[in-house]
């Protein structure tokens, strides 16, 4: 801590950070930090209530949605602010921001809707919606990205990389941007070339034309672009900030607005809890004409998450090994789990010997304070443990744990004893090369990491977000050489690495699955030219696109379809879009009919379906557990599958809506196959009887 600051902050311990204003991260910045240095923070305040900022001169407000205000100020300020009677959470972050990365247009069922295919009245290509693109940035430079006239399809382009000057957004006061008109006339000075392409990539799957090759067209091929280019070096807030931007210049242009985000950050809470999360759902949620899609990360194949339930009959530990002498880790819970729950830091050499360990201290023992213990061996120290705990404004417990090491390589633990429960996310956790028990007897009590909740972090949580996993979509392609390339991935299948849910508090996620393994789609042209010497087998044949991948490929396949939605259904909330895509998902032998569940979500995207069944989707059950029996999926293109709760079911019927019975079966097994066959589309009643009552639940068939 800056030591003329220390005796301030002392002043303020017990009664700021007593009243869990805090997020464990400021906590940390203020003990850390000069009162002079000046944060981006996040502000809740109570409901029907209002900050007055003028009585603080070195606060910088940016904007507001809900209750919730993004703010600048010094650290000093920040702590004034914060003894207002009616705030009620300050948060700061400190972000670990990553990236999350033709044939789709059939897997996703989306090509229908682009050539107006009956029932729909018309082709559907994005027209007067705008996408978002939260990412690296965009090559504005791509004829992909250009209309037909060479004038470019993006509105707004902000580089939150590049210094301030006089086009710097005065809301936020940092980086530069670009109108569509500067654009035009070359005076924008961004490229996507540090993150190889990555925003480009996306903005081609979700909105290219294809004019570059007559080729490779993206899903919402004629939709308007706004493209936020991130600062992955900046604290704060800054995918919030985007989406604020984004927001706005739709507003000006008043226009429907998809935005994607194929970013994300796999620590924190999981369960859409914290303020940004929070703040996001402000700006989007009930507003017609708007929606976020997120991809939901690419942990399904590393283990890093612990997470389990804590009995008085046992001490369960993890260890946790970095190379630096100075680490932090996290633990999450809610507070009626916690409360009964003691922890205690532990040292073990590499030769599983133990050294030494702090005693088991409660829950609130470092609650919106800093407590500092030394483990010793004997008289040998041998590191610090740092604690420091809150609770947010919606009963998440956060336990932030910092290591400063004296020596490397030794393994830490962390252990807990009495009852309740934690879930932890962190990529240090040791997995592998662990001690037999005649080794080390305690290894039996060890709660190893797996890949289970390993959605990505925050907004992506969050019930108005619609979160995407990914699946293969082909496996074969011809590059820039006419060389026919090919892996050995199986097109259709659930790519190894998409997360998995749950939420922490046990929500599906993902929400929905499309194809994002090998898709083709745009990249820099910079880049390109650089593959085409050194990597052409990565560049496909006409050499204006790449081979892109995962969640950050599948995202932009919804959030292009979700712009189709908006073009045919304007009015349409972020609520009614999801409920369309959720309910008109379809199965096949990959996914299964034990839909939704937390790798798939409720299915793969039919995007003909949900276009058709958005607007009716009220009388449609997905699932229809209190009527013993489950459709999935729901509506039927080419077949679905009944599954009974029992064995006593032995008939079905199949009524239309004008009383007809159109099949009459009977039952031998736990489900039902239905198959389309010559049924003319229509919403119908499936009513299948047991031996004491009859069951009914509607279906659409498409």
């Amino acid at each position: 801590m800056k030591l003329y600051f220390a005796f301030f902050v002392v002043i303020i311990a017990n009664s700021l950070f007593a009243q869990s204003v805090f997020n464990t991260d400021l906590i940390k910045k203020i003990d850390n930090s000069f009162a002079t240095e000046k944060i981006n923070v996040l502000v809740l305040c109570k409901p029907q209530t209002e900050i007055n900022f003028v009585q603080f001169t070195d606060v910088t407000p940016h904007y507001q949605a809900g209750n919730i205000y993004s703010i600048t100020g010094t650290i000093k300020s920040v702590i004034e602010l914060a003894k207002q009677k009616n705030i009620t959470r300050i948060e700061y972050t400190e972000h670990k921001l990553q990236l999350m990365a033709d044939t789709c247009l059939v897997r996703n069922r989306i090509k229908g809707i682009k050539l107006g295919l009956a029932p729909l009245s018309q082709s559907y290509d994005g027209t007067g919606v705008i996408i978002g693109i939260i990412d690296s940035g965009t090559d504005f430079n791509h004829p992909d990205f250009k209309d037909i006239n060479g004038h470019s399809r993006i509105k707004y382009l902000w580089d939150m990389t590049k210094p301030s000057a006089v086009n710097t957004p005065s809301t936020f006061g940092y980086g530069q941007d670009w109108n569509n008109s500067e654009i035009d006339l070359g005076l924008c000075t961004h490229n996507d070339l540090a993150n190889y392409g990555h925003g480009t990539n996306s903005t081609g799957i979700a909105a290219g034309n294809g004019y570059s090759v007559n080729k490779y067209q993206g899903i919402a091929s004629n939709a308007d672009i706004i493209a936020v280019a991130l600062d992955f070096n900046r604290p704060g807030f800054i995918i919030a900030d985007a989406l604020q931007y984004i927001v706005t210049k739709a507003q000006q242009l008043n226009k429907p607005l998809v935005v994607n985000a194929s970013v994300g950050d796999y620590y924190g809470s999981h369960d859409g809890t914290n303020l940004e999360a929070k703040i996001m759902d402000n700006l989007i949620k009930n507003t017609p004409g708007r929606a976020l899609v997120a991809s939901c990360g690419n942990g399904g194949s590393t283990n890093f998450h612990v997470g389990y339930n804590i009995t008085s009959s046992d001490t369960n530990f993890t260890w946790i090994r970095n190379n630096s002498n100075t680490f932090s880790f996290d633990e999450y819970s809610d507070t009626n789990q916690i409360k009964n729950v003691k922890y205690q830091i532990g040292v073990t050499r590499p030769n599983f010997t133990d050294v030494g360990n702090t005693n088991f201290k409660p829950y609130n023992y470092a609650l919106n304070t800093i407590k500092k213990d030394t483990i010793y061996n004997n008289s040998h120290r041998i590191g610090i443990a740092t604690s420091i705990a809150s609770i947010n404004s919606f009963g998440v417990y956060e336990l932030d744990i910092t290591i400063q090491a004296d020596s490397l390589n030794y393994l830490w633990s962390i252990a807990h004893a009495g009852t309740g429960r934690i879930d932890s996310w962190n990529f240090d956790y040791v997995t592998g090369s662990l001690p037999q028990i005649t080794t080390y007897p305690k290894i039996v009590k060890y709660k190893m990491a797996d890949n289970l909740q390993t959605i990505v972090s925050s907004f992506q949580c969050s019930d108005e977000i619609i979160a995407v996993g990914n699946y293969v979509n082909r496996n074969h392609y011809i590059d820039v050489n006419n060389i026919a390339q090919t892996t050995t991935e199986v097109p259709g299948q659930l790519h190894y690495t998409s997360s998995f849910g749950p939420t922490r508090d046990n929500r599906i996620k993902p929400d929905i699955s499309a194809s994002g393994g090998a898709i083709l789609t745009s990249s820099p042209l910079a880049h390109i030219m650089n593959l085409k010497i050194n990597a052409p087998y990565l560049v496909a044949q006409g050499g204006f696109h790449v081979t892109a991948g995962g969640t950050s490929a599948s995202s932009p396949v919804v959030a292009g379809f979700a712009a189709l939605y908006f073009q045919k259904n304007p009015t349409a909330t972020n609520r009614d879009l999801k409920q369309a895509i959720i309910n008109c998902a379809y199965s096949d032998f990959f996914t299964t009919t034990a839909l939704p569940n937390n790798k798939w979500g409720y299915g793969k995207l039919d995007g003909f379906a949900s276009m058709l069944c958005g607007t009716i989707t009220t009388n449609i059950k997905v699932e229809s557990q209190e009527n013993g029996i489950q459709v999935f999926p729901n509506p039927l293109t080419n077949e679905t599958t009944i599954l009974f709760s029992n064995s006593d079911f032995k008939k079905i019927k199949l009524i239309n809506s004008s009383g007809q019975i159109v099949l009459q079966d009977e039952c031998s097994a736990s489900h039902y196959l239905l198959q389309r066959s010559n049924l003319a589309p229509g919403l119908y009643l499936i009513v299948c009887d047991d031996k004491l009552i009859t069951h009914k639940v509607k279906i659409l068939i498409l």
